[in-house]
């Protein structure tokens, strides 16, 4: 299944079923529904935080002590600086082809930001850092325009080595409208109305896959 055919899968009464018991459930606590929160109240735009770092933690993910020292310290002029020439208030559904480009593209800041954090440079030596720690970092400073990336949604949607971030682009570009409405529903019924609908949809497909995919 593409992304469409995987949202689509999902009705809509199973689909709030899984919202609610990721960020509702008394029963079975997912730390996951904290990423957003955790440090929310003295998050930067443009600069990584220690609490932006520990957040990932909650998606079940670390950063290894060697780039947690970069980012925050030896090299964080560079990677805040990166980070903030990446627009805060466009949303990945939004971008025209040539914004996504400019915005998204092999050539654009965030493209160099993910090389900087998975070490793709030609001299630079790997760190543990790999596309799903990466993704998880971006999204948390950039959650309407960043995709998170996950063994378990990249196996729903088939992403296998394409192009997260133009196959939701994709996604949106074609159904858009009916994606916004479906992720507006499931924030009010739980709730959580910062919630961007890249991150509805991540959890959405995580709940159903871990059980399905």
């Amino acid at each position: 299944m593409g992304i469409l055919d995987a949202i689509h899968h999902i009705d809509e009464v199973e689909g709030l079923e899984h919202l609610k018991k990721y960020y509702l459930s008394e029963a079975e606590y997912f730390t996951g529904s904290q990423f957003e929160r955790i440090g929310a109240e003295s998050s930067e735009e443009n600069v990584f935080t220690p609490a932006d770092l520990y957040s990932v933690a909650a998606l079940g993910v670390d950063v290894p002590a060697g780039a947690g020292i970069a980012i925050l310290g030896t090299e964080a002029t560079m990677f805040n600086g990166l980070l903030g020439e990446i627009p805060v208030d466009l949303k990945i559904g939004s971008l025209s082809e040539s914004e996504f480009e400019r915005v998204l593209g092999r050539e654009s800041k965030a493209q160099n930001l993910w090389d900087r954090l998975l070490r793709n440079g030609p001299g630079e030596s790997k760190w543990f850092v790999g596309s799903t720690l990466a993704s998880k970092l971006m999204a948390r400073k950039r959650p309407h325009l960043i995709p998170i990336e996950d063994s378990v949604v990249n196996r729903v949607i088939n992403l296998g080595r394409g192009d997260s971030w133009r196959l939701w682009w994709g996604a949106f570009q074609t159904e858009g409208d009916y994606l916004e409405r479906r992720a507006d529903r499931l924030r009010t019924e739980i709730g959580r109305p910062e919630l961007s609908t890249l991150r509805v949809f991540d959890v959405m497909l995580w709940m159903w896959g871990k059980d399905n995919a």
